[in-house]
Parts: structure tokens; sequence; C-alpha cells
């Protein structure tokens, strides 16, 4: 240090006492010309990351979703919802463009922040975008019918993730349902009463995150059991792992949203018939 402020690499002043003294912003200067960096910078109030540092989010390896990730890590709505409707544009649903770009950007997001390469506003930032984009893929759908069968879900308590759920939503309305996300970190006991109050034809739990496994097994299951028998149960999530399936009452699991896509037009399909069929009974015993 006495040698880079005595030829003139780092800006300093002499105390009365012959101490060299250095300023923040000469520090900083320093720091941003050499490339160098601090242990704890903070403990001197400046910043952990350099200002300078390029952030470089995992994930796949196609130019659209490197594009789609850098977007997303500097806080570019428009770029993003330009990359989104251009897969769409494709020939793409929306639910698999969110899939695609969305999903894939923020496990790297996750992981940046995780690693502490990324500080929290910027991870902040980055959920605040993705559910915009969900939000604005939603608004660009065509009006769900009055008659659509209704569906129903969130995430549970210690489940602090909202885009499992909004992403599921999209999925589920873009297939013809009349979905609505209750968000996250809800209570089972909410679902129970948001059977009763909402009626739905179709309920899902998205899980990301567990805190004690037995006290969710135990509830999840009281949840499935209150649940009418025409009722469907569908959950996902990475916390529901391979052993932890076996121990839970639900109609089916999914592991990706193509899947349940793919398996809620099935069921839509079905009641429409069932209540075709209904409506064709009572007709028939009114006549």
């Amino acid at each position: 240090m006495k040698r880079w402020c005595d030829c003139g690499a780092i800006c300093s002043q002499k105390t009365a006492g012959g101490h060299r003294k250095i300023s923040l912003e000469a520090l900083q200067r320093f720091l941003a010309t050499s490339q160098r960096s601090l242990c704890k910078p903070e403990s001197l109030g400046l910043p952990k990351m350099l200002p300078t540092r390029h952030v470089c989010l995992e994930g796949k390896k196609s130019p659209r979703n490197q594009c789609f990730r850098d977007a997303l890590a500097r806080g570019e709505f428009e770029t993003c919802r330009g990359l989104l409707y251009e897969m769409v544009d494709e020939g793409a649903s929306r639910s698999q463009a969110a899939e695609c770009l969305i999903a894939d950007a923020m496990h790297g997001v996750g992981k940046a922040w995780q690693c502490e390469e990324i500080d929290v506003y910027q991870e902040r930032r980055a959920c605040d975008v993705a559910l915009r984009l969900i939000f604005d893929l939603n608004s660009s759908l065509p009006p769900v019918a009055d008659d659509a069968p209704v569906a129903i879900g969130g995430s549970p308590m210690c489940d602090p993730y909202q885009l499992p759920t909004a992403l599921v939503e999209l999925t589920l309305r873009e297939v013809g349902w009349k979905a609505t996300s209750l968000g996250n970190q809800l209570p089972l006991e909410s679902f129970i009463q948001a059977t009763v109050d909402c009626r739905p034809h179709l309920v899902w739990l998205s899980v990301s995150s567990i805190d004690e496994e037995d006290t969710f097994v135990a509830k999840l299951n009281q949840m499935a059991v209150s649940l009418a028998n025409d009722v469907v149960l569908l959950v996902g999530g990475r916390a529901l792992t391979d052993s932890l399936r076996p121990r839970l009452r639900f109609t089916a699991h999914c592991d990706s949203l193509r899947q349940l896509g793919e398996m809620a037009e099935i069921l839509r399909l079905k009641f429409e018939y069932q209540t075709a069929q209904a409506c064709a009974e009572t007709s028939s015993n009114h006549g």
C-alpha cells in the first residue's frame, strides 16, 4: 500500500504524523482501474461487488435463452417480452415460451444469488420482471368461456416462490380453464376453505420448498380427503421428491408445464363431455 501511494497509483495525503491517508473515492478509483477487489468492502461502507462485474447466468445454451437471461439480469422488461413473443409467433404456446425462457433464466438467477454472484436487489428485480411477463402473457390470452371448468391453486407455507404457481395459472388458462392462483405461502387449511368457497373442478399445489415433511404430509393428505370425489388434485414442484410422493394423496403429479397442459386439456374435454351428457339427460327427462 505504501509503494502504491508513493508512486501515485493511489492518491493519498500525508497527515501531520506522517501517515498516508486515502479517501474512499481514491480507493474506489484505484480498485476500478487496477481490477482489484477488497476482502471485506462492506466494512468500509462499500458495495461487496464491483460495478464493472459481468453477470453471466447459467442455463440453456441457445442464443435466445442467453439473450433472455442477460436481459433479465439487467432488468430489461421490453427485451424479455420481445423474446417471449418471438417464440409465440413461431408457434410455441405461451406456457411453452415461459417455461423455455422464464423458468430457465430464473434457475440461473437463483444459482447466481446463492453463489453471491448477484446482489439481492438483482434477484428481486428479476422476480418482479418475470411476474410482470407472466401477467402480460396471461393478459394476451382470449377470454375464457363463462362455463369453463374452475381451477384454483397455489403454494403452501414455507414456500416463498411466486413464479411456479403463476406459471401453472397461465398454463391452465391457455388450455381453457377458468384458473386462479391463490398465491404462495398459504396454509393448507386455506386451500380447504377455498375449495368450499370457489367449488373448483381442479386444485393444484406447486411445492418448491417444504419446512417439515411429516407435518406437510399430514396436512396435504387431510386436504386431499376433504375434496369432493369429482375434484382433481394435481401436484408438482421440485420439493416433491421420489421418496416423498408415495406418502401423499393426489390425483396426478406433473413434472413440467407441458405435461400439465396436456393433462389439463384432457380433463377439460372430459368435463365438457360429462356436462353435455348431463344436459342431454336433463332435456330427455323433461321431454
